[in-house]
């Protein structure tokens, strides 16, 4: 068999079909290197996690989660510790709660119940998990709120700014003067009020709902405590559009069209100018530090196939040099591949 370099066509399809590719590089890549600057570690590199919310399937053959305003869903593989509680709230039946988690996204298992899906979803951290609020999807992302009961109050983080609710109080304002936030703690203070989430299991107990703060709120001299939730946008929402590259292979013209969708499932399609079939890979996408976002494929023309490419962005366009499949690396073609955006994926 005689192997080609295939400049800018999917590489991945010439592995699966035709059993060659360019051969690998070899040391670490500046694109490798930069893997190892955000936060969370997979076992190809390292993305930042994100805010996923959704709809919320547990039970003991399917666990998934449905992204709100989507048809796409992930397996949802929660920390054993979290198992227990998160069952407590669970009704029978499968029955569909709305949740919302911290975490990242990596390729489904081959084997299992989680195999019939594209990505599965690690969560790192629960925010919200509810068999309550089922329609917690057509509301909008809440703020960085606290609550609690017996008395009834709620205090709401908006920018610069605390808004106190209690039962029996108009409602009450204060200037943030100063934030403190680390891992597993954030604390709120201004002229004569600090609020305090610590990231543990809570319960509310007038609900069955399962939150991932505990808090504890001194107003005026008067001290509350509660549960309380992160903010539930997800900020990494700035790479959602449509990006699009041409490449001149001679006897045609390649187009590729990346396409990263708000609940983070990407499609990259393949199209020929002279009438070749085209064809379409589908996965996932994550950032992956300041200025670079991770496109994982996990489909190639409907067959199981993993690969990766790490984009950089400037002024709107993507770049990479190289893709890794099965864990090695491959360069795509002489000049790399460039995408620019066309347009913003609307929900």
């Amino acid at each position: 068999m005689i192997c080609r370099q295939l400049p800018l066509a999917p590489i991945a399809g010439a592995l699966l079909l035709a059993g060659c590719a360019s051969q690998p590089s070899s040391g670490p890549t500046p694109e490798e290197i930069a893997l190892t600057t955000p936060d969370v570690a997979t076992s190809s590199g390292k993305v930042q996690a994100f805010m996923l919310r959704g709809q919320v399937i547990l039970g003991h053959e399917s666990r998934s989660i449905q992204p709100c305003g989507s048809t796409q869903q992930y397996w949802l593989h929660l920390p054993a510790g979290d198992l227990p509680a998160a069952n407590a709230v669970t009704p029978p039946g499968y029955e569909p709660m709305y949740g919302e988690f911290i975490g990242h996204l990596e390729p489904a298992p081959e084997e299992g119940f989680a195999a019939d899906y594209n990505a599965r979803f690690n969560v790192k951290q629960i925010n919200l998990l509810s068999a309550e609020m089922r329609q917690g999807c057509q509301q909008p992302p809440r703020k960085t709120w606290a609550f609690g009961n017996e008395p009834g109050w709620s205090i709401e983080v908006a920018g610069e700014t605390v808004s106190l609710s209690r039962i029996g109080y108009p409602p009450q304002q204060q200037a943030i003067s100063s934030r403190d936030i680390r891992s597993g703690q954030q604390v709120y203070q201004g002229r004569d009020f600090t609020l305090t989430m610590t990231q543990a299991q809570c319960n509310d107990t007038m609900s069955d709902a399962l939150f991932g703060w505990q808090a504890t709120l001194d107003w005026q001299g008067t001290k509350y405590t509660g549960c309380a939730t992160l903010g539930a946008t997800d900020t990494t929402q700035h790479w959602v559009g449509t990006y699009q590259g041409h490449s001149d292979l001679g006897a045609a013209v390649l187009t590729t069209t990346l396409s990263l969708q708000p609940d983070h499932s990407a499609i990259t399609a393949y199209s020929y100018s002279n009438g070749q079939p085209g064809l379409e890979e589908k996965g996932f996408w994550q950032q992956a530090g300041d200025g670079k976002v991770k496109v994982t494929m996990a489909q190639y023309q409907g067959r199981r196939l993993i690969s990766e490419r790490l984009f950089r962005r400037e002024d709107g366009q993507l770049s990479t040099r190289q893709e890794i499949i099965n864990g090695e690396t491959y360069e795509l073609g002489d000049n790399g591949l460039t995408l620019d955006k066309l347009s913003p994926v609307r929900e």
